[in-house]
């Protein structure tokens, strides 16, 4: 039997407990390895080798935590701006997305120095959600010379090229992509072919199908599914989206209805498989195991991480093959 593992980040909540942790999967049962404590809040997790890399989410000022398994010691850097909820990562760089500043930070690990730090201005039509820039994630572009930047408080996916130094220029020719209004783009994933991106709208609660242009860098939008059974609900939000390893479906969490929603790829088309129950409260993370046969929900308000087995020929959810209860889980990644 194949054992796993997956890490967790979590939602300390101001309270002296650990806030990421290590988790071991057999296929049957879920355990903590090991976990780090004197974090506060670390929101999202960016496995790379053998290490991992975490922002903390603060009010304030904000920072990037460097881990290792085995290890109990780990290395802060101190970002300016606030609320990082993403970091990902290219090469020795590291872009960390801060959701209240409206800001992304670039942080060079060669240097250990900061390398970019840009702040968006303006704000879009939801009064209570878009008074302001509100960057939630970016990821680099599938040739690694850019970065794409969903920023919700615009309602636009933002792509930056990348300078052998590590900093950011727009791009000359699709500086951004605009969603519709109000829809907030949140967190978006791409085909492992490389030639499309899924985009997940939170307040929208959309997926967008964008084809990518390897040639010029450029997205064109395909379509738009919608990530509700029915009709929408003004206060449901889309969270997280991923693909499966070969290609085949793409899933999104939406918190509300507290569901996972599957669509199968059919060339350019989705095509909808269904919805399922997260297992839980307010599905923030979701993520595929490498071999394809699990799909983890990290439910932040419940605080738990579910492991679903998935079939890997129709792509749906076949109930739940793990569970673990651990408060404020916001963020699950398998090991790779």
């Amino acid at each position: 039997m194949t054992n796993y593992q997956l890490w967790l980040g979590t939602y300390t909540g101001g309270e002296d407990r650990d806030g990421i942790y290590r988790l071991g999967f057999d296929g049957k049962n879920l355990s903590v390895l090991e976990s780090w404590g004197g974090l506060t809040d670390p929101s999202y997790l960016q496995p790379v080798g053998d290490k991992v890399y975490a922002v903390e989410e603060l009010s304030e000022g904000g920072s990037i935590i460097e881990l290792s398994p085995g290890k109990k010691e780990y290395r802060r850097w101190t970002l300016p701006g606030s609320g990082y909820c993403h970091v990902t990562a290219l090469g020795n760089l590291l872009y960390a997305s801060g959701y209240s500043g409206g800001c992304l930070a670039g942080f060079d690990l060669g240097t250990e120095r900061l390398c970019e730090f840009i702040e968006h201005e303006g704000r879009g039509t939801d009064q209570k959600r878009q008074e302001r820039a509100h960057i939630h994630s970016a990821q680099p572009t599938p040739d690694g010379g850019g970065l794409f930047i969903a920023d919700l408080g615009l309602d636009r996916l933002f792509q930056y090229r990348i300078g052998p130094d590590g900093r950011l220029a727009p791009h000359n020719i699709q500086p951004f992509i605009q969603t519709g209004p109000g829809q907030g783009p949140r967190h978006f994933a791409y085909h492992p072919g490389g030639g499309l991106l899924y985009l997940a709208t939170e307040m929208g609660q959309t997926l967008r199908s964008y084809r990518y242009d390897a040639g010029d860098s450029t997205l064109e939008l395909l379509s738009e599914y919608p990530l509700y059974d029915g009709a929408p609900v003004k206060e449901d939000t889309a969270a997280d989206v991923q693909l499966s390893p070969e290609g085949g479906f793409v899933y999104a969490s939406v918190r509300g209805p507290d569901r996972i929603f599957c669509y199968r790829v059919m060339g350019d088309l989705l095509e909808a498989v269904g919805s399922y129950p997260c297992g839980g409260e307010c599905p923030r993370s979701i993520d595929i195991s490498p071999d394809g046969k699990y799909l983890a929900a990290a439910n932040q308000e419940s605080g738990g991480i579910v492991v679903f087995n998935r079939d890997q020929g129709s792509g749906e959810l076949k109930g739940i093959a793990g569970r673990l209860e651990i408060a404020g889980a916001v963020c699950i990644k398998w090991a790779r």
